[in-house]
């Protein structure tokens, strides 16, 4: 899959967007196929659907429905909004998924 003259940041948007849709339809076919099976332990299920709910946006917040424009924050909505950048960005450095796991 991988060339040897590749660039690293080729080959991670190569394998994003592989992520973004193989992986995407994978992960929708094992969750659903977990929710319907009856022998799945009810923790995996849980898991599962809580997963599903925040995937589909079932879980946001009625304030989180639309980003305040730079120019309408005050300053501790724009301090609110560094912060959170700079966490999101420190868990990306580390490989952490900005949403969480769904175990976690």
């Amino acid at each position: 899959m991988s060339d040897e003259f590749e660039e690293p940041d080729e080959a991670l948007a190569r394998n994003m967007r592989r992520i973004k849709t193989e992986g995407l339809d994978a992960a929708t076919e094992a969750a659903l196929g977990l929710l319907k099976d009856p022998k799945a332990p009810a923790q995996a299920k849980s898991a599962t659907i809580n997963a599903m709910y925040r995937a589909a946006g079932l879980f946001a917040r009625p304030d989180d429905e639309g980003e305040i424009p730079l120019h309408e924050m005050t300053a501790a909505q724009i301090d609110r909004a560094i912060r959170k950048n700079e966490t999101l960005l420190r868990g990306a450095v580390k490989g952490r998924d900005p949403e969480g796991d769904v175990f976690g």
